[in-house]
This record gives C-alpha cells, structure tokens and sequence, in this order.
C-alpha cells in the first residue's frame, strides 16, 4: 500500500473480521503519510517532529474519530459528582460536523490529513449522512480510512464513495508463527480463543491467568455456587494501578459466549470452535445439558452483552449471567 501513495483514493474502507489488523494497519498508514521523511515503500521513520507528534496523539493534521470520543469533559464532570453514566456505542453527529474546521484549513505540515474512523458502522443514519458530504467533495491530500468488522451495516452512499481493502484471516500456520515472534506464550490456545485472528489473541495474552481461572470456576460451579464465583469475578474488574480495567463485563459475557457457542458445537458435531485444548471439559460439560436449554442461554448471553457496558452493579451483574449459565448447563439432559 505505501508504494501506491501517490493514487491513494480520498476514502479507503478496511474491512475485516474483528482482530485482524485493521486498526493497526490503518495507524500504520496514517504514521507513514504524515512522517517527512519516509520515502517509497518505507515505513514511518518514528523521529521525525510528524512522527513524535503522532506517537504522542497530538498531530494536527490527524484525527481519530470513535464512539464517546467527545465524552471526556461530561465524564469528568461526572466523575467529580460521583455519579456514572454509559459510554455512547455510537459515533455522533457532532463530532463528524467538528471535522469541517480541520478540512476547511491548510495542513500544519505542507502534507497529508488523515482522518480515521473507527468503527464506521458506529455511525447512524445521520451521522453517516453529515460524512457523506465531505467524502463526496475531497479536500486535497485527505485521506478518510473507515474501519468495518460489517460492511453491510454501513449506508450504500458510503460504500459506493470508499475504496474497500479487505483485510483476511491469515492461515494458522502464519498467525501462530507472527504469535511466538512475538514471544506469546500459549499462544496456540489463545489463537483458537480468538477464532484465528492473530492481534485479538495477542490482545488477550495479557488475561491468561484469568482466563484459566475462569475454565476452573466454571468447572467448580455446581459445588460453589454463582455468587461465590461473581464474587471471585468482580475482583477482576477492579480497577489496576493505571486506571483501567484489566477485564470488564463485557469481555467476561463473550467468554462465556464462547464456551457455551462450544458446548453447544460439541453436542451437534463433537467439535469446538474457540477450546480445542479444552475438548474434553467442554464433552463432559455438553453432556450434562440439553442442547435447546444451551441455546437459550446462548441467546441470553447475547442480550446481556448488549448491556453489558451499562452502569450496572457489577456483583448483581455477575451473578445473574453465572446463574442463567447455571440453569442451562448443569438442568440435565
């Protein structure tokens, strides 16, 4: 892609299953852009000032547009008033509106303006709409990189107005070999975790500990009960020592959406997607369920997930999802 720079389109759509790559191949372009001093097919040379002010997240002739992105001065307002509200899921229509100040001036360094939004389909109607026009009347040297894990969530006039580069799973051979390069230990069973998708399992190495952790709970579940192990849960999202979650209710609801995917998989064909090294607690835990019950709680999970970043108490939280789990899994055939 940097040896095509100069018939770069106005707008590139990434699209691709989540983890693999996309954000990181769009930053990487971006950085590649913006640095002056790279040249032809050569990454961003990470010294130049375009380069330290990209590393630093202040480069003027960059932005990052996400969901709640315009959110930092209400949550520190609420965080002074001791009160919690949800991070928007959704990109608003304001902060797409804010980029007519950024397009409407030259750039700060005689170069490229790059605009990534992440992800697109965070955009509702409106949104995408108020997009339309900048896409539709490019400012020189501009590029717009959208990121997509589902093109078809995302408005025809937007597709028709992106170039689409789609970003494909690599083979397990390659994804395994990227893993230990990378030094990641267990990395084969966190790449099946991560359904093949190298940078989500790379992303995960960090939750190892937990992650057995949560294979036993659920293996002790029947004898110690759902709220003793929400109890055991709700300590993992204790906030650490840098202010953020190490794992968060979310991340904990697709786990267990997992599994149960798994159980569910094991009952109908004797294989699993996500816990190959766990096949044999997964055959004796789908053989204490009826595979009707197992889909119920499937479709539970799914819609706790949908929730899931609400301001709800975490402990209460917990121990509902565990005791659905529980009810599928442990009711008997």
């Amino acid at each position: 892609m940097t040896e095509q720079i100069g018939r770069l389109p106005h707008a590139l759509l990434l699209a691709g299953p989540e983890g693999g790559g996309k954000q990181q191949f769009a930053l990487s372009l971006a950085a590649r852009l913006l640095c002056e001093k790279a040249a032809g097919s050569e990454e961003a040379c990470g010294k130049c000032p375009s380069c330290i002010w990209f590393s630093g997240g202040n480069h003027p002739d960059f932005r990052l547009i996400e969901p709640g992105g315009d959110e930092q001065e209400d949550a520190d307002v609420d965080s002074a008033q001791g009160t919690q509200k949800k991070k928007s899921e959704q990109i608003r229509i304001n902060q797409i509106r804010a980029l007519d100040g950024f397009l409407g001036i030259g750039t700060h360094r005689h170069g490229f303006r790059v605009i990534v939004i992440r992800p697109a389909e965070a955009m509702n109607h409106a949104t995408a709409n108020s997009l339309l026009k900048a896409l539709e009347e490019p400012s020189s040297s501009t590029l717009f990189i959208l990121i997509t894990n589902s093109r078809r969530r995302l408005l025809p006039t937007i597709l028709s107005r992106c170039q689409t580069l789609s970003l494909s799973k690599p083979s397990t051979d390659e994804a395994l070999a990227w893993l230990r390069e990378n030094g990641t230990p267990h990395a084969e069973e966190l790449l099946a975790h991560a359904g093949g998708m190298p940078l989500a399992a790379l992303g995960e190495a960090g939750d190892w500990d937990r992650l057995d952790g949560f294979y036993r709970d659920l293996a002790q579940l029947e004898h110690a009960g759902p709220v003793a192990i929400a109890g055991r849960w709700e300590s993992w999202l204790k906030e650490n020592k840098e202010g953020e979650s190490a794992v968060d209710k979310r991340k904990l609801v697709i786990w267990m959406q997992k599994w149960v995917f798994d159980l569910i998989m094991m009952k109908q064909s004797g294989a699993t997607l996500f816990h190959a090294h766990k096949s044999l607690e997964v055959r004796a835990a789908s053989s204490r369920a009826s595979i009707s019950t197992l889909i119920d709680c499937y479709n539970d999970l799914t819609r706790i997930r949908a929730v899931a970043q609400h301001p709800l108490n975490p402990r209460l939280f917990l121990e509902d999802m565990l005791s659905r789990y529980a009810r599928a899994a442990l009711s008997g055939r």
